[in-house]
């Protein structure tokens, strides 16, 4: 059986470390990542995006330490490379110049864009963005989630 491989946008990533509806599926692929029946992914970008959710999130009390969930975050990332079972993807010029043309065909932020063209080579796309998985669906990528639970 050929191993699954997801790639998970910021909306998904953080639903790992801030319980909220979608967080029971995210942490379904990471324990298939962690039995290494799954490989996940997602940009280096993402890094850096899921700080500033983690900050916005202290900021309006839905968290009492961003720092904290996010060294965790950073933690489970590096088991999970360490371990093969996560792929990050690097932000160079070939993803960019992918994403430009996302800009351009849909209208969209770059840092969305950037998450299609990051994907294009995984099974599947986990977003709880609605207008994302719109567009990653137009653009022939397979849905983590159907479209109703986003």
């Amino acid at each position: 059986m050929k191993e699954r491989s997801v790639y998970l946008d910021t909306s998904a990533i953080v639903k790992r470390y801030v319980v909220e509806e979608g967080s029971s599926r995210v942490d379904e692929f990471y324990d298939e990542a962690h039995a290494g029946r799954a490989t996940l992914g997602f940009s280096i970008w993402n890094i850096g995006e899921v700080a500033v959710v983690l900050d916005k999130y202290e900021r309006r009390d839905v968290l009492s330490d961003a720092k904290q969930v996010f060294a965790r975050f950073v933690g489970e990332t590096r088991l999970l490379a360490k371990l093969n079972q996560l792929k990050l993807v690097p932000l160079n010029s070939a993803v960019i110049f992918a994403a430009t043309k996302y800009v351009f065909k849909h209208g969209i932020y770059v840092a969305d864009a950037i998450q299609l063209a990051s994907a294009r080579e995984f099974n599947l796309f986990l977003t709880y963005d609605k207008k994302l998985s719109r567009i990653a669906k137009d653009e022939k990528l397979k849905l983590a989630i159907n479209e109703e639970a986003s």
